[in-house]
């Protein structure tokens, strides 16, 4: 955008840059974490006459290490309507919304005033008024502009000036500036997440299929092949029987097993009890207990890591370990309260 004024109708304007307010963006919300310390300061002032019938206001919002101007409006209203006074200590966005309240735009007059702004608030003055925007600078910025304006429409001003550091996130969010482009490490992330995503969306359509495939009605937990291009077996050679080694992978019933498999340094190799082929998928099922099955999907020819004589299997009867202390449990706490009974019934 050119570093000067640009006169329009301030209610397109301030139409942008005022957001819903219940507007949230979580991403807009995370990089407004790297910009804590405004980067931005918004000069507002109005000046309004002390006799005549010309008044008007402007705000200008500027990056305070460039100096560049990044969003301004001029309004000048002719004639003035009188007892409308717009409060600079407002913010921006309200400061903006109000300035029509003035009076009627006089394009005319506002490119005069244009010409003496764009004099007055050079580079090296926002720049300085970024680093120390003190009341009293600003009184002194007040008066030259004042006394400008006062020397080009021969009328006689009073005038309020006011400053307000703004946040990078309000300016993206009104669509003033363009969000910073994400780093390396946000796009890196950001893949990863996605990548697990589609991961999980995937794992999820397979589950589905898988369960329209198969007739078992107990718990199915979804598996991933464990390969060998060396000495494993194609899997287009798998026959029911088979004992091939996978990954668990998933929440629930799949982490309890992968943890109870890890802490008892158990190799997780399970018997083919079935496969299903639908032409464009082949479902692979492992039986890991009577309860639970493993299904591995398989989308092309792989070779399979197979049972080898130095990998020691998994028997269906340590993952069925806690439905016997489950079962114990019962027993013992039936025979307490027996016994209790008994001793109730005997001494009474």
């Amino acid at each position: 955008m050119p570093d000067e004024f640009i006169i329009t109708d301030v209610q397109d304007i301030a139409a942008e840059a005022l957001p819903p307010s219940n507007l949230t963006d979580p991403e807009a919300e995370a990089n407004s974490n790297k910009h804590s310390t405004p980067e931005f300061l918004a000069l507002k002032s109005t000046f309004v006459p002390s006799r005549g019938d010309m008044g008007g206001g402007f705000c200008v919002i500027i990056e305070g290490k460039s100096g560049k101007t990044v969003f301004q409006v001029l309004w000048v209203a002719k004639p003035y309507a009188t007892g409308v006074m717009i409060e600079p200590s407002k913010d921006w966005r309200t400061f903006i919304k109000r300035l029509p309240q003035m009076g009627p735009l006089d394009k005319d007059w506002g490119e005069k005033f244009q010409e003496q702004l764009k004099d007055i608030l050079n580079v090296q003055e926002k720049r300085r008024l970024y680093e120390n925007y003190t009341k009293m600078k600003l009184r002194q910025l007040e008066s030259i502009i004042r006394r400008s304006f006062e020397s080009t429409s021969q009328c006689v001003f009073s005038s309020v000036t006011d400053a307000e550091p703004v946040e990078r996130i309000e300016l993206e969010r009104a669509k003033v500036i363009k969000p910073l482009p994400p780093s390396a490490e946000e796009v890196a992330r950001k893949k990863r997440e996605q990548e697990a995503k589609e991961r999980s969306e995937q794992e999820e359509q397979d589950r589905e299929e898988a369960k329209k495939e198969g007739v078992f009605e107990g718990t199915l937990i979804m598996c991933t092949p464990v390969l060998d291009p060396v000495r494993g077996k194609a899997s287009s050679s798998l026959v029911p029987g088979d004992i091939i080694e996978v990954g668990i992978e998933g929440e629930g019933t799949s982490a309890l097993i992968k943890k109870y498999l890890e802490e008892n340094n158990i190799t997780p190799v399970f018997p083919i009890e079935e496969i299903k082929d639908t032409g464009g998928k082949k479902f692979l099922y492992v039986r890991i207990s009577e309860e639970v099955r493993g299904v591995v999907t398989i989308t092309k020819d792989i070779k399979i890591k197979t049972k080898n004589s130095d990998v020691k299997e998994t028997s269906p009867a340590h993952l069925s370990i806690f439905g016997d202390i489950f079962f114990f449990g019962v027993l013992g706490m039936s025979l307490i309260i027996l016994l209790l009974v008994l001793r109730y019934f005997f001494i009474n």
